[in-house]
């Protein structure tokens, strides 16, 4: 493979954001040489040790906020409050994963073999593939990167070749400060295709993180198994959101609009499918209309310049396809919607009396489009469980034995129960079910996902 230049270019304005070298064979060749003799090093490393270094990366960070929100913004078009809330994020998993790191344990066990004594070793899984998504570049890779470094692992991860945000600046940064071994932390540019396929097949690697969409995230999970290689994945979500009819209407409004339109839509947890109890449809749509109108106000021309941009071109005339395909359907759009924009602004748009066999509840919509649909309560779990995806949902009821009732019978990684995206916290797991992804990130086992246990009988 031939080295080429390839440029990001900033969702706002078009222009210019970075440009990247892809690598060449050779390169991602040595990489994954140079990462596996690097493990052997940090792996020997104490974990008081690598908790030290995961702490020091942590304040390397705080120092260089401001430009880590800067490039964050620059990549994906998102505003400076939602890239400072995810620097912010980044940190603190940084920091949480140093917390891990002391904590690793061994087990033991009564054994009945006579004076001997059986117990539990954990190991670094080895050197890691890390794949990650360009709409959340720098927050994404936290949820996983400090974690395999916590387990010892050595780690080469992929940007998207759409944005990498700050992942370039801060992996910079990190090698500069001599807190990890040369080679225990890389990256590699260009496109998944060529970089993806090489890092699942090179005998180097021994697992595989990827997030991004069902799709690739099947093609990435076929390709790295069949060379004996251990996947976690977290993929897409077609995540719902339950109304019911003693909820606090106007803070499900909110939440909804906020929630479900933040980064444009294009966030893998947003809730993009209202599901809301007959009785109070009528008074939720009207409410969602004025919260759309506040947090969205359209210009003169109709256009909404306050939605975040799609990061490409091609994709905002998917989500154009995705809007096209609901007016021939006959959906009803609300008063609020915008489909007007320029470059790659489009929306936001919320249909309302969404029938549940529309085409836009199929599939994963990525973009700032919601749709509303009139369910009785008693079917509220039957969509969301036949989608196949299990990433996210969201309940809005008073009753806390419906609210745990729900929690306990939807098939989703993450429940928020009267609440949004932006309530979270480091000590709480990650991932799907379905074909939302496998595995687990985050929360106090996050080190089990990098890391294997060995069992030692000794006599």
């Amino acid at each position: 493979m031939n080295s080429l230049t390839y440029h990001t270019h900033d969702p706002r304005t078009g222009e210019i954001a970075a440009s990247f070298s892809s690598a060449t064979d050779a390169e991602i060749d040595g990489a994954c040489k140079a990462a596996k003799q690097a493990m052997q090093q940090w792996a020997a490393t104490s974990p008081a040790a690598r908790s030290q270094a995961l702490a020091a990366i942590a304040a390397l960070m705080r120092e260089h906020r401001e430009e880590l929100v800067q490039l964050e913004c620059r990549d994906t078009g998102k505003p400076i409050e939602a890239a400072t809330g995810e620097v912010e994020g980044a940190i603190a998993l940084w920091d949480y994963a140093a917390s891990l790191a002391r904590t690793e344990t061994a087990h033991a066990f009564p054994a009945s073999i006579g004076e001997g004594v059986a117990f539990t070793i954990n190991v670094p899984v080895g050197v890691v593939g890390l794949i990650v998504p360009w709409n959340y570049p720098l927050i994404t890779t936290s949820e996983r990167l400090p974690f395999a470094l916590a387990a010892g692992c050595s780690v080469i991860c992929k940007p998207s070749e759409l944005a990498a945000g700050s992942l370039p600046m801060l992996v910079e940064r990190i090698a500069a400060s001599g807190l990890l071994p040369a080679g225990t932390l890389q990256l590699l540019y260009g496109t998944g295709e060529a970089i993806g396929h090489a890092l699942c097949v090179h005998p180097d690697i021994d697992m595989i993180g990827f997030v991004g969409s069902t799709r690739v995230g099947r093609l990435i999970e076929s390709a790295a198994t069949a060379h004996g290689k251990r996947v976690a994945s977290e993929l897409g979500g077609n995540n719902f959101v339950l109304v019911y009819e003693d909820a606090d209407l106007v803070a499900a409004a909110k939440a909804v609009i906020r929630g479900g339109l933040r980064n444009g839509g294009q966030a893998c947890v947003a809730g993009s499918h209202v599901l809301v109890a007959p009785a109070v449809a009528k008074d939720f749509a009207g409410l969602l209309q004025r919260e759309l109108a506040s947090e969205f106000p359209t210009d003169e021309q109709g256009r909404c310049p306050a939605v975040q941009p799609m990061i490409t071109a091609r994709h905002r005339a998917r989500i154009a396809a995705l809007v096209e395909g609901g007016v021939r359907e006959g959906l009803h759009m609300l008063q609020g919607s915008c489909l007007e924009g320029t470059g790659n602004f489009i929306g936001p748009v919320i249909f309302s009396d969404v029938p549940l066999n529309s085409s836009l509840l199929a599939e994963e919509t990525f973009g700032p489009v919601i749709t509303v649909s009139a369910v009785e309560e008693a079917h509220f779990f039957d969509a969301p469980n036949a989608s196949g995806y299990g990433l996210a949902a969201y309940v809005w009821t008073a009753s806390t034995a419906r609210a745990i009732a729900a929690a306990k019978a939807l098939r989703a990684g993450r429940i928020w129960i009267n609440s949004n995206p932006d309530f979270w916290v480091p000590e709480l797991p990650v991932g799907g079910f379905g074909r939302s992804g496998t595995g687990r990130e985050m929360g106090p086992q996050a080190l089990a996902t990098w890391s294997l246990p060995k069992s030692v009988l000794l006599s």
